[in-house]
């Protein structure tokens, strides 16, 4: 497949913008960027999906999502126990429905991967499995786990890993690589986060990754100090809300090569100073943050970084593939937005668009690893009015049993 005439911009720490451009797919990869005449000319049966001089550009990773989730919308929940009261009400079909419209709202926004943390006290051995049925039915990149908490019963803790790892070991198994397993962990105190870390670790071996939800409630005296409980291992591990995490923490875990990922406003400034992060949604939409404020070079170089090439580098280790760039040999997880700037566009202004217009743009096509998923923004895999209704309707009962 072809697609142009475009603008591609090729994403990675080092951008290149390429006007009136094209992009040849083959399989699930990237093949070519070129002109779409020499395109055309040197491979003229291939089906040509008309990009009508939008911007292609990677699919954004987000790397901290509950997708489970989405039916709160509209409760206002803010307190660990209210959210602990959500998780407890949701059933398996909640669950897949809920996946589902999270997952549709990304896709309308430019998600093309996602990395979930799921808990749900109810459906234990089910739900990871809802998971990936509504990520597999919709199209896009998904890794999920089931989060052993801290305040979890050392039984509930040993349950929730082992179904992880059982989880991650069955779909490796089925070879499909948009989807990956993986484990989970989330602490509240920085002795949570030994003990969690502990287990979680010497389960994933060198074979999985290890996803850590900080829901931390620190003195400003408490400090972390214990770098030997963090061992290496295979993969990197990927620590949400890092924000939240003293200093010590954040050294002991890049010194692990781990990679961070932020939520919302509040603390990012802080922790972009400290180290870089990728983004995360958490719990609110499925949709990258669009920079408020003033533009300064350094606040717009720093966005790009954190949509575009930090999360990318953790997503590309976890999936075997170099996600976040539009190159040769790159999976095909590409989004066409309709930007059509009045000024110029390069890669001298692009992180100035981005900030400026680029990300309030809509997004009129998806592809993820070589399959249109959404086409002049209609769904192609699912019905997206279905969704909706079975969403309400879960969402509904899940509130009544709140």
């Amino acid at each position: 497949m072809i697609i142009g005439p475009c603008t591609v911009v090729t994403g990675g720490p080092e951008p290149v913008v390429h006007e009136d451009a094209a992009v040849r797919v083959v399989g699930s990869h990237i093949s070519t960027i070129g002109r779409l005449g020499d395109l055309a000319a040197a491979h003229p049966d291939e089906t040509l999906w008309p990009a009508r001089g939008r911007v292609l550009m990677p699919g954004f990773i987000n790397t901290h999502a509950h997708l489970a989730r989405h039916l709160a919308r509209g409760l206002m929940l803010r307190s660990a126990e209210e959210w602990r009261r959500y998780d407890r009400a949701l059933s398996a079909e909640d669950v897949r429905w809920a996946c589902a419209a999270a997952l549709v709202e990304g896709m309308r926004h430019g998600v093309t991967t996602v990395v979930d943390f799921h808990r749900s006290g109810a459906c234990l051995d089910l739900s990871l499995s809802e998971v990936m049925s509504a990520a597999d039915e919709v199209g896009v990149r998904t890794a999920t786990c089931y989060g052993a908490a801290e305040d979890d019963t050392p039984l509930e803790r040993r349950a929730a890993i082992d179904e992880s790892v059982g989880f991650a070991r069955e779909t490796a198994r089925r070879g499909k690589g948009r989807l990956r397993g993986m484990l989970g962990v989330q602490a509240t105190t920085l002795h949570g986060i030994e003990t969690l870390l502990a287990e979680a670790l010497e389960s994933a071996g060198r074979q999985y990754a290890v996803h850590v939800d900080l829901a931390l409630d620190l003195t400003p005296a408490e400090r972390w100090a214990r770098a030997e409980t963090l061992p290496s291992t295979a993969y990197p591990a990927l620590w949400a809300h890092a924000e939240r995490a003293p200093r010590g923490l954040l050294d002991a875990a890049r010194g692990r090569g781990d990679a961070f990922t932020a939520s919302g406003t509040g603390g990012v400034s802080a922790l972009l100073r400290e180290t870089d992060a990728g983004w995360g949604s958490d719990d609110g939409a499925n949709a990258p943050p669009v920079p408020d404020g003033a533009l300064l070079p350094h606040s717009a170089s720093a966005h790009y970084r954190r949509l575009f090439v930090t999360g990318a580098a953790w997503a590309s280790d976890h999936f075997g593939e170099a996600l976040g760039r539009i190159a040769p040999g790159s999976p095909a997880d590409v989004v066409l937005v309709d930007y059509r700037p009045a000024t110029e566009f390069s890669a001298r202004t692009l992180h100035a668009h981005l900030w400026q217009g680029l990300l309030r743009a809509p997004v009129a096509g998806v592809m993820v690893a070589g399959d249109v998923v959404m086409d002049n923004g209609v769904l192609v895999n699912v019905d997206e009015r279905e969704i909706q209704v079975r969403a309400r309707e879960c969402a509904t009962r899940v509130w009544e049993r709140m």
